[in-house]
């Protein structure tokens, strides 16, 4: 479901699939109405504010060209804007392809990406591309991919040149590994949170954190998690993306309450995904789970996750503190800042005896019975 755009369903509340025509619940037609361009909420009071002057986008094309996209899927060998060779293709998704090339001034390795290679490209996918380059590179944190460049090939082709990573996502680690030591989740989670920190601090709340968007960076036996994509991130000096009205951004599994609902939200959702994503880590499993997306938030608004220590029996009872925190349904409940939830992190880590081990039962007799409400909790 990544990648995938909902919207607030006027006659269940719940958001559907963008390409949903009937309510699923209700039976009714799903209408979407266009509104204007607004800015987000302003997150409350005692959230840092950025200074920055607005930066100016840049101008965007209506249409991109097929046979200019075709141009982007053949671009080995090339030189883009007289200094980026590119090498190889390392990926393709929906999201767009993956290049590693070398900066031929600085002979320095870096990663190029360009946008999907399909029939027509909307000023909305150009806007969030170009939108994210900019926000992602205003900031300067080891936890955060490094943006060193942007642009538009053959005037038609948006590309970022970023650092090259080295490594996996977490989605892919815990997907191949299943769930990981107490110590590695400790360290991602620090490590993730330290980034947000830098974010927060400019009035840059993510919005779409999961797995899928921390690479572990893999330097020798060094791995440091990279937040990536700052695509739907609300941000100060950037006007925000136009969307029809009741659109949700995000990805199911990792929504809070308050992004579903639809109301004002800030820098807490990232605390709440936070939250999710070390539940994960640690279990290998998402805490709220379901056939489709109605049902996935309807857990999420009225369920609470199986507790830890049904998948983890040996788990130190700390840990369940911190994600219960994090996974707060009020947001006022939750960690006031990421600082906050830092601090807790690593004071949990002088708390834990025996960081190193996976809490994982092995046996089958402690697990929990495979009755339906466990069922529907699995991958």
């Amino acid at each position: 479901m990544s990648g995938e755009w909902f919207v607030r369903c006027a006659h269940c509340g719940l958001p559907h699939v963008v390409s949903e025509q009937i309510c699923p619940i209700t039976g009714k037609p799903v209408e979407m109405r266009r509104r204007k361009k607004t800015s987000d909420p302003r997150p409350e009071a005692g959230f840092p504010q950025a200074n920055e002057a607005q930066v100016p986008p840049p101008q965007i094309p209506h249409q991109v060209k097929a046979e200019s996209l075709q141009t982007a899927s053949s671009l080995i060998g090339q030189v883009i804007e007289g200094k980026y060779l590119v090498r190889e293709l390392v990926g393709r998704g929906g999201m767009g392809a993956i290049y590693r090339a070398e900066n031929l001034r600085l002979a320095k390795p870096v990663a190029i990406k360009t946008l999907p290679n399909v029939p027509l490209l909307s000023e909305q996918h150009f806007a969030r591309m170009m939108r994210e380059a900019r926000i992602t590179g205003s900031l300067n944190h080891p936890n955060i991919v490094e943006i060193y460049d942007c642009g538009v090939l053959h005037g038609q082709i948006p590309f970022v040149v970023f650092e090259l990573l080295e490594g996996q996502t977490l989605s892919s680690r815990i997907e191949l590994d299943g769930p990981l030591p107490l110590n590695e989740s400790l360290d991602i989670v620090e490590g993730v949170l330290s980034g947000l920190a830098a974010a927060h601090l400019r009035g840059i709340v993510h919005r779409d954190l999961k797995p899928d968007n921390i690479f572990l960076d893999q330097r020798g036996k060094k791995i440091t998690p990279k937040i990536l994509d700052f695509g739907i991130a609300h941000s100060p000096i950037e006007e925000t993306l136009s969307t029809s009205t009741g659109m949700i951004w995000g990805t199911p599994f990792y929504l809070a309450p308050e992004q579903i609902r639809g109301r004002a939200c800030d820098h807490r959702v990232d605390l709440w995904a936070m939250g999710v994503i070390f539940y994960e880590m640690v279990t290998g499993l998402r805490p709220f789970n379901g056939q489709g997306i109605d049902e996935i938030c309807r857990h999420i608004l009225n369920e609470p996750p199986p507790p830890l220590w049904v998948h983890c029996p040996n788990l130190p009872r700390e840990v369940e503190a911190v994600i219960s925190k994090a996974l707060e349904r009020d947001p006022s409940s939750r960690y006031a800042s990421v600082q906050e939830m830092l601090a807790a992190v690593r004071k949990l880590r002088t708390e834990v005896e025996q960081p190193t081990q996976n809490f994982i039962s092995q046996k089958k007799t402690q697990e929990p019975q495979s009755d339906e409400s466990t069922l529907r909790f699995r991958r």
